[in-house]
C-alpha cells in the first residue's frame, strides 16, 4: 500500500509539473513586432499594406488605462473630416493591431474615425498574461469608453471589429451592458478559450493533451488570478444585445468552424446573422482570399441591422 501511495504522489507531482509548464504557454503573449506583421502581410498574403496605410489619415499615437489592472493599452486613432460614426478593431492572438488595417477599406465609404489598438501583452501594450477573452473583453470596453470620449460620438455611433481572439474578447465584451456598440463582427471566434487551446492541442501532439489540459486551465486560473472558465463567448451569448455578424470558413482547420455553430445556437436570433463561408480560406482569412465579397457581405449586414450607423452603406446594393 505505502509503495502505490508512494507511486501515486509520484504521479501526481510529475503531473502537476509537466501542467505548471504547460501554462506558460497558454498564459504566453508571444511579441510580433509591427514589422514582421506587415512583413507577413505583404509576403505571405500578399496585401497592398502600403495602399491600405496611405488611404487613411495619418494615425494618432493613443493610450488608455486597463481598467483591470491600470496597465497602458497603446493604439493608433484614424481621425476623419466630419465624421459621424466609428469603428474599433481588435486583433487575433500572437498579432497586433497591424493585422486589422485589412478591415479598414470595409469602411472607407463611411468616413468612420478607426481605432486599432494592441491587446494587453501584444503589440507596444504594456505586457500581462493572456486570459483568453476575459480580461482582454475589460479592456475592449475601455478602449471603446476612450474612443466614445475622443470623438463624442455615443455608444450606437462605434462598431466593433474583431478577428480570432479579438472576435471572442469582443463577444463577451457585448454581453456586458457597459459598452452597447452599433454592431458587432465577429470574425473566426472560437466557443470557449479551454476548448479551442485543447482541441488545437490534441490536433498537433494527439490525445494526451486532454489529460492535461484540465491540470493546465487551473493553474492559468491561479496564475493569472482569472476564472478561465469564464473565457467563454458562449457563456456570454445570450446577454448579447447588439447585431452580430458571425463568419467563419468551412476550411478552417485551427479552429473548427464548428465553435461558431455553437455560439450561432447560443446568440439571440433577432439580433445574429451567421455566415459559414466556403471559399478555401485560412483561419481569420476570408477577407485576404475575397476582399470584395467579404466588403459586400459586411456592408449588407450594417444596411440591414444598422441602417443608420453609415449613409453611403445603406445605399450599397444587394
Amino acid at each position: 500500500m505505502k509503495k502505490l501511495l508512494v507511486g501515486l504522489g509520484t504521479l501526481l507531482v510529475i503531473y502537476l509539473l509537466i501542467t505548471f509548464v504547460v501554462s506558460n504557454q497558454v498564459l504566453d503573449t508571444p511579441l510580433r513586432t509591427f514589422e514582421e506583421s506587415y512583413r507577413i502581410g505583404s509576403e505571405r498574403w500578399h496585401l497592398n499594406m502600403d495602399s491600405l496605410r496611405a488611404a487613411l489619415p495619418t494615425p494618432e499615437g493613443v493610450s488608455f488605462q486597463s481598467p483591470v489592472d491600470g496597465i497602458t493599452l497603446r493604439g493608433w486613432l484614424y481621425r476623419r473630416p466630419e465624421s459621424d460614426c466609428a469603428v474599433l478593431f481588435a486583433h487575433g492572438y500572437h498579432d497586433n493591431r497591424v493585422s486589422m488595417l485589412k478591415y479598414t477599406p470595409v469602411f472607407a465609404d463611411c468616413h468612420c474615425d478607426l481605432l486599432l489598438y494592441d491587446h494587453r501583452g501584444f503589440g507596444e501594450s504594456d505586457e500581462a498574461y493572456a486570459t483568453g477573452g476575459v480580461n482582454e473583453a475589460r479592456d475592449l470596453l475601455a478602449a471603446h469608453a476612450f474612443l466614445r470620449s475622443a470623438t463624442g460620438l455615443p455608444d450606437e455611433r462605434i462598431g466593433w471589429v474583431g478577428e480570432s481572439w479579438g472576435a471572442s474578447a469582443a463577444l463577451i465584451a457585448a454581453a456586458d451592458s457597459s459598452g452597447r456598440p452599433a454592431f458587432v463582427v465577429a470574425e473566426s471566434p472560437y466557443a470557449d478559450w479551454e476548448s479551442a487551446i485543447t482541441e488545437r492541442g490534441a490536433r498537433q501532439y494527439g490525445p494526451v493533451l486532454s489529460v492535461i489540459a484540465p491540470g493546465t486551465f487551473r493553474w492559468a486560473s491561479y496564475r493569472s488570478g482569472v476564472d478561465v472558465a469564464a473565457a467563454s463567448p458562449l457563456r456570454a451569448a445570450p446577454d448579447v444585445r447588439a447585431p452580430v455578424l458571425l463568419i467563419h470558413s468551412l476550411a478552417d482547420t485551427l479552429t473548427d468552424p464548428a465553435q461558431s455553430d455553437l455560439l450561432a445556437e447560443r446568440l439571440p436570433e433577432e439580433l445574429l446573422t451567421y455566415r459559414r463561408l466556403n471559399w478555401g480560406a485560412w483561419h481569420a482569412h476570408n477577407i485576404v482570399w475575397r476582399p470584395g465579397e467579404y466588403a459586400d457581405l459586411v456592408r449588407r449586414f450594417i444596411a440591414e441591422r444598422a441602417p443608420d450607423f453609415c449613409t453611403s452603406v445603406t445605399r450599397t446594393p444587394r
